[in-house]
């Protein structure tokens, strides 16, 4: 992700042993959950119910982050494509990575009296009066990791969302270490957090730390990026490559960070097994260039998808009641399939 400038973009960030098709990404449909995964995210349903009756006419509310991060405009054009598809119109706005531009935002669509709001949560506590006056009003709410790693986890809107989608950072963590473990067994890693009080993120990292320990990895320590970007996590490795003279791999917690350690290591003269995430154009580009052993991509379509498909069954009380939680597993990319991923664009035009 680029420099936001703003702590709560970040919870944007952002996603070996994976039976997985790049082949399976040419449609909405998405991924299984990967072979060998045991973790919280493998029990949950990774879609909602296709509803039978579609061509109902609504309107759809639909609060994006910031519209200018390629992930997250991804999501916007497949929440809109799956409307459109279903029979209905949807209104998006930006929240430009401010909560208390969300809470208006989300003022301006309950206003327009839009049938359903779609909105990715950035300060837990703040979009809870709104959240209130939107029951109120009969206008159901969908979240995107509105909470994460349990599915007993509380959150102070959580009696106010109808259900919510969940990127799936343990599954993410695990694919990242499964790369690394395949392509540098036994690695001394370095991780790259954010340095950024975001829960999701920091939950992320435990998570690397936990099934890098499984792996058989050992984990040296974790530096913080403190921009959010290429530079920031060029300034993160290189804290690593001064403290640990063993280290010889570095997993990010997202592909700016993988790449930043890239250049760090280069300058250092150290050979580095270097894992992303997110699996954006960059990540994709430095995985077939090799500078990347792999990233791990995310799948805003299907985020995108599911919360259309939910808003609707909600809106038309099909499928009702629906899972509380619905999490989209990633893929695992390397050079040996990065040719092969379809492309998010490619994805979105497959909606119908």
């Amino acid at each position: 992700m680029p420099r936001f400038g703003r702590v709560a973009v970040l919870l944007a960030a952002c996603l070996g042993g994976c039976s997985v098709i790049a082949a399976a990404w040419g449609s909405p449909a998405g991924v299984p959950v990967p072979n060998g995964y045991t973790g919280v995210e493998a029990s949950l349903p990774t879609a909602y119910k296709t509803p039978a009756k579609q061509g109902t006419s609504c309107t759809i509310g639909f609060q994006n982050p910031i519209a200018g991060n390629e992930t997250l405009h991804t999501l916007q054009l497949a929440v809109v494509a799956q409307a459109k598809a279903l029979g209905c119109k949807v209104i998006s706005l930006d929240d430009q990575t401010t909560p208390d531009k969300q809470v208006s935002n989300m003022q301006q669509l309950i206003a327009q009296k839009v049938n359903a709001i779609i909105f990715y949560p950035l300060d837990p506590k703040a979009t809870v009066p709104v959240l209130k006056q939107a029951k109120k009003k009969q206008i159901p709410v969908i979240a995107i990791d509105g909470t994460f790693g349990s599915t007993k986890a509380s959150a102070p809107y959580l009696p106010y969302i109808a259900t919510q989608v969940w990127q799936g950072r343990d599954i993410q963590a695990f694919l990242q270490v499964k790369a690394m473990a395949a392509a540098k067994p036994h690695a001394q890693t370095g991780l790259i957090g954010i340095g950024f009080p975001v829960p999701a993120l920091k939950y992320l990292n435990q998570r690397e730390a936990f099934w890098g320990k499984k792996a058989g990895l050992t984990i040296v320590g974790t530096q913080d990026n403190p921009s959010d970007d290429v530079t920031g996590g060029e300034k993160a490795a290189n804290g690593l490559v001064q403290r640990y003279s063993n280290m010889n791999a570095v997993i990010g917690y997202n592909d700016p960070s993988a790449l930043g350690a890239a250049i760090a290591a280069r300058g250092a003269g150290r050979t580095v097994t270097i894992v992303g995430l997110n699996g954006d154009s960059a990540g994709l580009a430095a995985v077939k260039s090799g500078k990347l052993a792999a990233t791990v991509r995310v799948d805003p379509v299907g985020w995108g998808v599911e919360t259309a498909k939910a808003a609707y069954s909600l809106i038309t009380k099909q499928n009702l009641p629906l899972p509380k939680i619905v999490v989209r597993p990633a893929e695992l990319v390397t050079k040996a399939n990065a040719d092969k991923v379809a492309s998010w664009k490619a994805q979105v035009a497959a909606i119908h």
